[in-house]
């Protein structure tokens, strides 16, 4: 099995159900063909960097798979004929791997990204950054001599 990652930008209109709807059959399509799903990341709604169908913005999601190309070929049959999809691109990241073994490995990065983190992130702000300040204030000057 080959390791794949999909984006896919829907039309922002498309509500949570239809997006959703259209996740669940793209899961199916690739379960009956044998592909394995490692991770759906849903990355909201964005501002896309040019206009595509008079459309300004778009919801990312992100998906993370292993299949062979018949996955794929499936997938992106789907992707194109389906209205609410704006854009897509799948892009192989691997040759053979076990993908058993890569669901193993996110499902801990997925728990220790889900938790809360132990300390306070407002705190390790504040103390980074007056010397973030400082740092391009002393940087300015050595920049200078070396121009003359």
């Amino acid at each position: 099995m080959n390791h794949y990652e999909n984006i896919v930008i829907i039309d922002a209109d498309v509500g949570q159900d239809d997006k959703k709807a259209l996740m669940e059959r793209l899961e199916e399509q690739m379960n009956r063909r044998n592909g394995v799903l490692i991770e759906l990341d849903d990355w909201g709604t964005r501002k896309l960097a040019y206009e595509i169908g008079k459309k300004r913005q778009g919801q990312y999601v992100r998906i993370d798979f292993c299949g062979n190309g018949e996955v794929v070929s499936a997938m992106e049959r789907t992707l194109v004929h389906d209205q609410r999809v704006l854009r897509f691109m799948t892009i192989r990241l691997e040759e053979n791997v076990d993908a058993e073994s890569l669901k193993a490995a996110k499902e801990p990065q997925q728990a220790a990204a889900e938790s809360p983190a132990e300390t306070d992130t407002s705190e390790a702000e504040a103390t980074q950054t007056p010397q973030a300040a400082a740092v391009p204030e002393e940087q300015a000057e050595p920049a200078a001599e070396e121009k003359e």
